[in-house]
């Protein structure tokens, strides 16, 4: 979908003292900056790097010492909250990282300064790290205000000399204080340096909701044959669709698909029963071009018409059992 159109409209002059007092060009530019920050930040996390004028990347990628820290914005809903201080929190962290081996006159120094007032970057020294890549993983509403935001940090060496201490690389986990003030465009900034704390605690994943092995092999084979001609190189993946169903089929295609079970919630109905419903959960593992397997998941909703099993729709996360 283009982009609208700007509409111009005609202004009536106005008198020269309704106008504000013009502040100093320098002044004036950190104002400027300041409100593309924040309005960034309503429109997403990705649009913050593009207003700072980050040389950073967006996409993750094997960082180079040149440029250590790469970027990588948080897929939470944009706008302001809990979506904007992710997002800005691993803008600061990103730039934070960065200025371990920036020079003092280094366009990243100067918007750490501007997003985190007060706050000193680390030092390399001669073991440089690089910051492959930055997510939020946890955010909190703060009692007075603001947030706390937790982000992983994955670190590599960037240096071409000995490596350093091998306990500094690896995944690592930094808390910034988020915090907004006032209703001006000076609204928000990382309140102070980043304190390392430890990770995610390990929990327990919850129970599967598909617990029953599929047992109807013409229930199997419609799962099977909808997803190896779905996955394959060749074609056949509509006759296994219900009337009005479409799916896009990735890219690039695989040259075996193998299927090591089938569950579904609960005992599947029948072929025989008109426009009854099961969903099930497929294991696969598909093999590309170059001989590399990749273990998958599909769930799966199948309906029932004139005695066969019908795909409805693919499930991208698992669905709910019907109470």
């Amino acid at each position: 979908m283009s982009p609208p159109a700007l509409l111009r409209t005609r202004r009536e002059p106005r008198p020269a003292a309704a106008y504000p007092r013009v502040a100093p060009l320098r002044g004036r530019r950190a104002l400027l900056v300041r409100v593309g920050v924040w309005g960034a930040l309503a429109a997403g996390p990705a649009a913050l790097l593009f207003t700072i004028g980050s040389p950073t990347p967006v996409a993750v990628k094997q960082a180079a010492a040149s440029r250590p820290a790469i970027v990588q914005p948080t897929a939470a809903a944009a706008g302001e909250g809990e979506g904007g201080a992710a997002g800005f929190a691993e803008t600061v962290i990103g730039l934070w990282l960065e200025c371990g081996t920036a020079a003092e006159s280094s366009p990243a120094l100067a918007q750490l300064r501007l997003l985190a007032p007060g706050v000193r970057p680390p030092r390399w020294q001669r073991h440089p790290l690089a910051a492959v890549q930055v997510a939020a993983v946890r955010t909190v509403r703060q009692d007075g205000g603001g947030w706390a935001v937790t982000v992983a940090a994955r670190l590599a060496d960037a240096g071409a000399g000995a490596p350093g201490d091998r306990s500094a690389r690896g995944l690592r986990f930094f808390t910034v204080p988020v915090t907004e003030t006032g209703t001006g465009v000076d609204r928000v900034f990382a309140a102070g340096a980043p304190m390392e704390t430890a990770g995610p605690q390990a929990g327990r994943a919850p129970l599967s909701p598909y617990t029953a092995r599929v047992e109807d092999p013409a229930l199997a084979d419609t799962v099977s044959g909808f997803l190896s001609a779905f996955l394959g190189a060749g074609s056949g993946a509509e006759r296994y669709l219900a009337p009005g169903t479409a799916l896009t089929r990735p890219e690039p295609r695989f040259t075996g698909v193998d299927m090591l079970q089938v569950l579904a919630q609960g005992r599947p109905p029948g072929a025989g029963q008109e426009g009854a419903t099961t969903r099930v959960r497929a294991e696969v593992t598909a093999t590309d071009t170059a001989g590399r397997t990749w273990p998958m998941a599909y769930a799966l909703t199948l309906t029932t018409r004139a005695g066969r099993w019908e795909i409805t729709s693919l499930d991208t996360i698992p669905a709910a059992p019907r109470s």
